[in-house]
Formats: C-alpha cells, sequence, structure tokens
C-alpha cells in the first residue's frame, strides 16, 4: 500500500497545524499533512466515536477498503467534513465517510457540527450535485450532528432523510487495576479469569509487552509476528484473519501509524520459545482502542485470548490509562465491559 511510509527512522512530528482561512477542498495525501489539526479536533468533538473518527482509523480503512474512491474532504476554519465519492449500482455517486465498512467514524470533525452540516449542504447546493445519497455514519442517536443534518434536509427541497443502521460499542473500566476490573465483573467471569491465569502460569506462559517502537523496520518485523499467529488461529485457518487482503493491508497500515506517535500497545503470550496469542490495539484521549486478538488453535485450553486481555488490562491501568473501548458490540464483550456511544446513520436521499 503506497500510503505507508515505511522509512527507517519514525517521525511523529506535522508541523501543519492551523486552520486555513476559508473551507478548501483537500486530497487523501493532504488530509493525511493536516493529521495533528485533524486529529486535535477529534478530540474536541462531542458525541463521536474518537479513535475511529481519527486518522489512525479512517485513513487506512479508506486506502484498504476503498481505494478506488475519490476524496470530499472539506477543511474549513471550523473544522472537517471526510467523505469521500464512490459509485452507486444505479450508475450515480454516494457520498461516505472514509470508513463506512463498520459504520463507526464520524465525517463531521470538529467542536460544532451545526456550520460543518451546513457548509456540507451548501457545497451540495441547488444546481448538480456532486452525488445522488449520503450516507452519514457515526452520528449520535438524537445528536446535535444528525439534528443538523435533519434540520438542513427539511430546509431543502431536493433531499430525503431515512435513518439507518446503528452501531453500539463495549467499554471497560479499568481504573483501580485487575483487581478492581474485577470487581466489576460476575463472579463467574472472576473465578474463570483467575483459573485460567493459574493454569497459565503453571503451564510456563510468558508475555511480552510492547509500547515504543523506533523504526518502521522494527514495525515490519513485528507485525510479521501477528500475522505469523494469525495464521495458526481458527479465524486464519478458516480464511477470515487478518492474514488476508484488505483486513492485512488495514491494519498493517494502523499499525505503523500507531507506532509512529507512540500510541502502539501490543501484548504476546509465549509458551516454549514461541508466541501462541497476540493482542494490540491504539492509544487516544486516555482510552486503549482495542484492535485485534488472536490465539494459536493449538493451546485453546489454555485461554490464550483471555490471558492477553487481561495481560493488556493491567498493563494498561498501571500506565494510566482509564478505559479500554472494545469496540463494536458483541454478545462475549457484554461479560468484558459496559455499554457505550451508540450512533446512528443518516441517510441522505436525493429526490427527484
Amino acid at each position: 500500500m503506497d500510503e505507508i511510509d515505511e522509512s527507517d527512522e519514525i517521525d511523529a512530528s506535522d508541523p501543519l497545524m492551523g486552520p486555513p482561512p476559508e473551507p478548501r477542498l483537500l486530497t487523501f495525501a493532504q488530509l493525511d499533512l493536516r493529521t495533528a489539526r485533524f486529529d486535535a479536533l477529534v478530540s474536541q468533538t462531542g458525541e463521536i466515536d474518537l479513535f475511529c473518527s481519527s486518522t489512525d482509523w479512517v485513513l487506512p480503512a479508506r486506502a484498504a477498503f476503498a481505494p478506488g474512491a475519490r476524496p470530499f474532504v472539506i477543511e474549513a476554519p471550523e473544522g472537517f467534513v471526510a467523505l469521500m465519492a464512490v459509485p452507486t449500482v444505479e450508475g450515480g455517486r454516494a457520498l461516505l465517510p472514509l470508513e463506512a465498512s463498520w459504520g463507526l467514524a464520524s465525517p463531521f470533525v470538529g467542536p460544532d457540527p451545526e456550520p460543518l452540516v451546513a457548509l456540507l449542504f451548501a457545497l451540495l447546493g441547488d444546481g448538480e450535485p456532486p452525488a445522488d445519497a449520503l450516507f452519514l455514519s457515526g452520528l449520535a442517536i438524537d445528536g446535535r450532528a444528525f439534528q443538523a443534518v435533519e434540520a438542513a434536509v427539511s430546509r431543502s427541497k431536493r433531499w430525503l432523510l431515512y435513518e439507518g443502521p446503528t452501531a453500539g460499542r463495549h467499554c471497560a473500566d479499568i481504573r483501580g487495576g485487575l483487581e478492581a476490573f474485577y470487581g466489576r465483573r460476575s463472579a463467574g467471569f472472576r473465578a474463570n479469569a483467575r483459573r485460567a491465569r493459574r493454569q497459565a502460569a503453571a503451564a510456563g506462559v510468558t508475555y511480552e509487552h510492547v509500547a515504543h517502537v523506533s523504526t518502521a523496520a522494527e514495525v515490519v518485523a513485528l507485525y510479521d509476528r501477528i500475522q505469523a499467529v494469525e495464521r495458526r488461529c481458527w479465524k486464519g485457518m478458516g480464511g477470515h484473519g487478518i492474514d488476508n487482503e484488505p483486513a492485512r493491508g488495514f491494519y498493517r497500515y494502523m499499525v505503523h501509524r500507531l507506532a509512529r506517535r507512540g500510541a502502539l500497545r501490543v501484548v504476546f503470550a509465549r509458551l516454549g520459545g514461541c508466541d501462541v496469542a497476540y493482542v494490540f490495539g491504539g492509544l487516544l484521549a486516555g482510552t486503549y482502542r482495542g484492535l485485534q486478538c488472536s490465539f494459536d488453535d493449538t493451546h485453546r485450553s489454555l485461554s490464550p485470548g483471555v490471558l492477553v486481555h487481561l495481560e493488556m488490562i493491567e498493563a494498561l491501568a498501571a500506565e494510566g490509562i482509564a478505559l479500554y473501548d472494545l469496540g463494536s458490540e458483541m454478545d462475549y464483550k457484554r461479560r468484558w465491559g459496559e455499554e457505550g456511544l451508540r450512533t446512528s446513520t443518516a441517510v441522505v436521499i436525493r429526490s427527484h
């Protein structure tokens, strides 16, 4: 993937922080150069999934899952509207956030979504619009951005609004360390987790933590280790792991970006000198976003996936991280965390 800079030394600097004097359209490469301002504004934006709206998520997602998309990225003094244009089956074009696979990213980045929504609809205009449909995901249900979209559509005679799918998250409070985390879980969870750790210790399982990577070559080697475990997990052996494209490229690009700013966190479980499990994710605004976890299926009886999660929680809490974002809702995540942000997608269709 040509977006990855694999030069030897990792450079976290980005001097381009200031706002433009007036709105302008950016290419994807130009947005990458505006990473510092974009992500600073993400942290100031309420009612959004911070990590999944940041450049560490949306730029890898666009490159991996929509390589042919055209940019429709607006930078304004008030913030950003980050969209991409893709063809529709009817022969028209749709505008989507740069990450549209899970519908987690918000396209509106800035403290106040109202001027950003107004700017978007002003550019859509009364003439021939640049798209026939908009899929504006990552908007808090009944939140300010969704309300601003509703108001903009109601003022226009060219668009119709529908509420699309919703997306929930689970997040675990890890303040106070592993014992405090256990205290927020069920008695059965606590007993099983402690038993798994005792059995793993008796079997000789050890852990390796990676929190800082100095060079891009080291990131490549680290990701190769992750991929080696992935090929031995049930997902990889079934052809559904992140060792296949486009997921392989998505996470590879993201790991490089996280490493550049010192936000990558990885834990390996090891047995007999070999990696048997991994978990990795990234930090943003005092929260760890878990990304992927897999284990060698031949060691399933040791619960290696549970082990690396617990080890990661212990390390993050010691680092002062308050929340472990488990990502999109799944049944098993209810045992690990509490319900978090819920967002919806505003589906805006041109009326005919």
